[in-house]
């Protein structure tokens, strides 16, 4: 099978973004809410609010104590939270309907290692549309706090499809009538490129892009022109946000 179903882990998260959007998109998950005592925000109330709702223990402690649990900016707001939650492409597919499946968009990564480029892209994959993001159980950040903290809170919107095997998976979504575009520098630009739907967009690793057999598996490579003097190619999380981008407003025009 090429779906992993995972175990839930508990880690904290820091920051009022990604606080509040965790207990608007998974309330159930959470765990304790700590507040430090002087925090001052205009979203504090709802936080709390959303936390008791949910049956959260809220506890309001000094700065140091949240500073021990959080490593990074935390705003003086940290939630316990479950953030290794995944869902089985098989069951994810399946339970798409035909019309569902028609327009839907979803997120292959090939060994994204950086949990910040993990976060940065599902961030955009919830903002842009995107339905999933399909990750290899091996060489792949999990979901992480960092993670959850640099999608300020959106990782926990998008479904998490960990799969044991991503060629195998990227077959499967071709079974069910998927198109396979990878981002590559070799390829066509997005904008010279007509985008069929359903898509599955790959993004390749921060260092060597997709591997052989994961690009040899795309129906097209697209990429992203630059200009003459830019400096490097961009990162994978730039990279899926432009890419993206055009999927959305090609699927726009298509309605």
């Amino acid at each position: 099978t090429s779906e992993h179903l995972g175990s839930m882990q508990w880690h904290w998260v820091g920051g009022f973004h990604a606080v509040l959007e965790t207990l608007r998109a998974r309330p159930r998950s959470v765990k304790d809410l700590l507040v430090e005592h002087e925090t001052k925000n205009p979203e504090l109330g709802e936080i709390v609010r959303r936390a008791r709702a949910a049956g959260t223990r809220v506890l309001f402690v000094g700065r140091r104590e949240i500073d021990r649990v959080v490593q990074g900016k935390h705003q003086g707001v940290a939630v316990k939270v479950a953030t290794y939650s995944v869902e089985g492409l098989g069951n994810f597919l399946e339970g798409l309907s035909p019309g569902d499946i028609k327009g839907t968009v979803l997120v292959a990564l090939d060994q994204i290692q950086d949990p910040h480029n993990l976060g940065a892209i599902a961030r955009s994959a919830v903002n842009l549309g995107a339905k999933a993001l399909i990750i290899p159980e091996r060489r792949s950040s999990p979901v992480t706090a960092a993670a959850v903290q640099a999608s300020a809170g959106a990782i926990q919107k998008i479904p998490i499809l960990t799969v044991v095997n991503l060629a195998q998976a990227l077959e499967r979504c071709k079974e069910k009538g998927f198109w396979i575009y990878g981002a590559d520098a070799e390829g066509k630009t997005g904008w010279q490129t007509v985008i069929n739907m359903p898509v599955v967009l790959v993004i390749g690793s921060e260092g060597y892009g997709m591997r052989p057999l994961i690009k040899s598996l795309c129906d097209e490579i697209i990429s992203i022109p630059q200009a003459v003097q830019g400096v490097a190619s961009l990162n994978a999380s730039c990279a899926a946000s432009v890419l993206l981008y055009e999927i959305a407003r090609q699927k726009a025009l298509l309605k």
